[in-house]
């Protein structure tokens, strides 16, 4: 039997659109990173936004904890605004010792 193109490619793009409609895990959590103009501060930020379920809260909790430890960093949760099917929650990334300075 010949190997069509279409054949060939056709599982790498099935991934690529079930990516697209957030049937791949964690697709449907954005990520927004910004680090704080505040000299004194000096530490990364990062909006997650997630499904309003538990099981997206705790997606959104290990996102962020994943990035903060990139850097050696601990996620420590701010904000958080809801709708009913979305929250956008407010990480920022702190240095171990400053968070159990403080207390976090």
């Amino acid at each position: 039997m010949k190997n069509r193109p279409t054949t060939r490619f056709a599982l790498p793009l099935a991934l690529v659109l079930s990516g697209c409609a957030g049937l791949l895990p964690g697709s449907d959590i954005q990520v927004t990173s910004y680090q704080s103009s505040e000299g004194w501060l000096n530490a990364p930020f990062h909006a997650i936004e997630h499904p309003f379920t538990d099981d997206g809260a705790a997606r959104a909790e290990a996102r962020a904890a994943a990035l903060c430890g990139k850097e050696q960093r601990v996620a420590i949760r701010g904000e958080r605004a809801c709708s009913l099917e979305k929250c956008t929650t407010q990480y920022v990334c702190v240095k171990p010792e400053d968070a159990k300075a403080s207390g976090l």
